[in-house]
């Protein structure tokens, strides 16, 4: 019975804070490193702690911070420069052709298998010239 009521406890918190942006609000020490970051929150874990990812350059690891040392706050602004064009706002051209270009390892598979190709009656590899029928 209390397992079922830690479930939809946890299923709740998940519901209320996944995807949400938060700051660590906390006089803890080891929380001093996150202050005036902002993370979004991936998912609480089975302890009812939230998996916090913050976005500050080369360090994207998930941190395990309790929700009392949280608060919610709004989406950061867009990192596009004012005045510049949103990606989405660009308007896309047509399709645009791509050259196949086979790799090196490649070129090599098919110049081993046209040497070593046998005639398409005793079975191997299938030739590049076809048997008259």
């Amino acid at each position: 019975m209390a397992a079922d009521m830690d479930y939809d406890r946890i299923q709740n918190l998940r519901l209320e804070y996944t995807d949400q942006y938060v700051t660590v609000n906390s006089p803890r020490p080891e929380l001093a490193r996150f202050k005036g970051k902002i993370g979004r929150v991936i998912t609480i874990n089975w302890n009812g702690r939230a998996l916090v990812q913050f976005d500050s350059g080369a360090d994207r690891g998930w941190y395990d911070i309790d929700l009392d040392d949280l608060r919610v706050v709004d989406p950061p602004a867009s990192k596009t420069p004012e005045g510049a064009a949103s990606p989405a706002s660009v308007p896309k051209e047509g399709p645009q052709h791509v050259e196949y270009k086979p790799s090196a390892l490649e070129v090599a598979r098919q110049a081993r298998d046209k040497t070593h190709a046998q005639p398409s009656g005793q079975g191997g590899a299938p030739s590049d010239t076809q048997s008259p029928s």
